[in-house]
């Protein structure tokens, strides 16, 4: 029979709620949670599983380690995701294992968890290589050092949550996710770099005198569409209808298809780049160097162009701020720039709220000057 006790804090004040669960010729076991719902759901799951004789309290995460159940996790779970998103994941368990290494499930606790979130936090990390003089095999440049943002680092915590979730739901390991109750890292608000009117104008310009041509087209559909990189450069001419304007985006980061309308000046680019297409290539953008696939390593290009047009401090990835800020600036809602942008919630876009605040200001302006209020 369970019991559900409620705790104050003596210290914060703060509530909590411990589940006792105690059945004739059975131990009893507790836990405490945040509020009485997950209290009372946990251990009417606890009373049900000891009556049809599933519930052996440890004994299966003590037999468990935790490289056992990411390789079951990598093996059931993540083949269901896109090649992208399964890398990360991978690479993310690997490093938690490199954490765990040694330990059951049973003693990967919320504490131990903690200590690694923190770990997690604080390690930095470089981009590329070495590189040496060829003539006197000095280093001339070292890679530079980063420190993981608190963004990064919460990712790494969701991959483990949802395996450990996978080993409570699916495998019955253990009784409760470790990683529930851990607190996640503080994110930033996000970069809003946007490019100005004086800007996109400069690197249009020198997208157009890049030596890879199709740069000016990839650039300019970025900024009408506000499509992500993988996206755009991943593009098959079979899901592009220059009559119709549409470009269908079959995978995408929250793994939802979408259409991109194609207007304008982009859309005279891809018929262009269609017409001059002599290959017949299968991509719109095809690697450079005739190897099959599309053309995804072109920062080379990309960079060229940014030097060219004086811009600094500029991602590829803030084309899609550039996006946001027009359509705020014409006086898109919320919704609508979450809609383009391909956000399946305005969490995302909370960060163009002022630019639509600045605009929704001036029509309320010509409103009362109008109407004399």
């Amino acid at each position: 029979m369970a019991s559900i006790q409620r705790i104050v804090s003596p210290l914060t004040n703060e509530v909590s709620y411990r589940a006792q669960v105690r059945v004739k010729g059975r131990s009893s076991q507790s836990a405490t949670f945040p509020n009485k719902k997950e209290a009372q759901a946990w251990a009417a799951s606890i009373e049900t599983a000891i009556r049809e004789g599933r519930h052996f309290p440890h004994a299966a995460a003590k037999r468990t380690s935790f490289d056992a159940l990411a390789a079951d996790y990598v093996k059931t779970v993540l083949v269901e995701f896109d090649e992208t998103e399964r890398a990360i994941r991978e690479r993310h368990l690997a490093w938690w294992s490199k954490q765990f290494s040694g330990r059951s499930l049973a003693e990967i606790t919320s504490d131990v968890v903690a200590t690694a979130r923190d770990v997690c936090a604080a390690e930095t990390f470089t981009r590329g290589k070495q590189k040496f003089d060829k003539k006197t095999g000095e280093v001339v440049s070292v890679p530079k050092e980063y420190k993981r943002s608190g963004a990064t680092a919460n990712r790494y915590i969701a991959t483990l949550s949802h395996a450990m979730s996978f080993a409570v739901k699916e495998r019955r390991l253990i009784d409760r996710n470790p990683v529930a109750d851990i607190k996640r890292k503080k994110e930033s608000s996000g970069r809003t770099r946007f490019l100005s009117d004086d800007e996109r104008e400069r690197l249009l310009d020198a997208c157009k005198q890049a030596t890879w041509k199709p740069l000016y087209t990839l650039v300019l559909l970025a900024i009408t569409t506000g499509a992500r990189r993988g996206e755009l450069i991943s593009l098959a001419w079979a899901d592009v209808d220059l009559k119709a304007g549409r470009a269908h985006v079959r995978e995408t980061k929250n793994g939802e298809q979408r259409v991109l309308p194609l207007a304008g000046k982009a859309l005279e680019a891809l018929r262009v780049l269609k017409l001059n297409d002599s290959a017949r290539s299968e991509y719109v953008f095809p690697n450079a160097s005739g190897l099959p696939g599309y053309f995804e390593y072109f920062d080379a290009h990309w960079h060229a162009a940014l030097d060219a047009a004086s811009i600094e401090n500029f991602r590829f990835h803030d084309l899609r701020h550039t996006t946001a800020s027009m359509l705020a600036a014409q006086g898109c809602s919320l919704l609508e720039i979450a809609d383009v942008l391909g956000h399946k919630t305005l969490a995302m876009v909370k960060r163009y709220a002022h630019l639509v605040v600045d605009h929704k200001a001036k029509v309320i302006e010509r409103m009362v000057a109008v109407k004399g209020l």
